[in-house]
């Protein structure tokens, strides 16, 4: 059963009218996710079978009393989307409920084997194994430089069921956890249901994380100091945000977030948390954006999937800030 915040939450997003001019820009950065079109909106030529990306946005300042429909702005909220590693986000909640109930302690530490170690992002790949690290620091790896190693070592700490159960408990239904990362097909077994989430679901549990209705006020403010360390965002990429200002609190906004990406897919979701430079009455506001069906394939800094988030975040932004 949802909890009452997580009904209202879901009914707002439900009921939220999207302006016609984010409708127009939300298809035409479609469009150009699947290469049907160039960012400066010129057509291109395109194979027979071509076919838009998917963009999927939900974006609400953080009132008083819950989200609320008119101040929202929803666009495939509660399609499934690959979750890349903003799954790590339930991973992160998960750890923290089990560190809550008294099972763990943050300070506890965990062994990292040779056999622990995989590919993609983060460092403890190039570490040497065999070496203990405190859950804190493996939490802290998993979220700000989203590392894969840490990852698992943490889902096998927390156990996969207990990740999907928690997932579920919360009333977050589209998202699941299909297991660790970065493995290959096991011979003789079932093939694994990919991790999916929604924008609905992950700005639902970034709200609610920072009203501070999932966990104690210390794990409240421990897991919002992860967010804020973000190394790999984009959804301040197109609206001039400075990672080191934000950091010293010299810019007018920071961003608390967890990204993903594998091929084809760019996702990022968090919190924009006004500083002392932002306008005058400026509020908090949560940002999902998730896409797939990218044509461009690069892991790059200029890969157009990330892009498009960042560009879709910057009409955000503009409605919110």
């Amino acid at each position: 059963m949802l909890q009452p915040d997580r009904e209202r939450s879901a009914q707002d997003v439900s009921n939220a009218a999207l302006p016609p001019e984010l409708r127009a820009r939300f298809e035409q950065l479609e469009r150009v996710l699947g290469g049907l079109e160039t960012p400066d909106g010129e057509s291109v030529a395109i194979a027979e079978d071509a076919s838009p990306g998917s963009l999927s946005v939900v974006a609400y300042p953080l009132l008083p009393g819950g989200a609320q429909a008119e101040h929202m702005v929803a666009y495939r909220p509660h399609e499934p989307f690959p979750s890349a590693s903003t799954i790590k986000v339930y991973v992160l909640q998960a750890l923290l409920e089990k560190v809550a109930a008294g099972d763990a302690d943050l300070n506890d530490e965990l062994a990292v084997a040779a056999e622990d170690m995989v590919s993609g992002s983060g460092v403890l790949k190039t570490l040497m194994p065999g070496r203990s690290y405190p859950l804190r620091d493996l939490a802290n790896l998993m979220i700000v430089v989203s590392d894969n190693t840490a990852t698992n070592v943490l889902m096998d700490f927390v156990g996969l069921d207990v990740i999907n159960a928690s997932i579920q408990a919360h009333g977050w239904t589209d998202t699941h956890s299909g297991g660790k990362l970065m493995l290959g097909p096991t011979v003789g077994a079932a093939k694994r249901v990919p991790s999916a989430t929604t924008t609905a679901d992950l700005s639902d549990c970034f709200a609610r994380l920072w009203r501070g209705e999932l966990l104690p006020p210390v794990l409240t403010e421990e897991a919002q100091a992860i967010y804020r360390k973000q190394q790999y965002g984009e959804l301040g990429r197109s609206i001039d945000y400075d990672t080191y200002l934000a950091s010293v609190g010299e810019a007018p906004w920071r961003i608390a977030s967890k990204s993903g990406s594998i091929t084809g897919v760019r996702n990022d979701a968090g919190v924009f948390e006004p500083l002392a430079a932002a306008p005058a009455g400026a509020t908090p506001f949560v940002v999902a954006i998730m896409t797939k069906g990218c044509v461009d394939g690069r892991f790059h800094a200029e890969n157009l999937g990330a892009k498009v988030v960042g560009w879709a975040a910057a009409a955000v932004f503009e409605r919110l800030s």
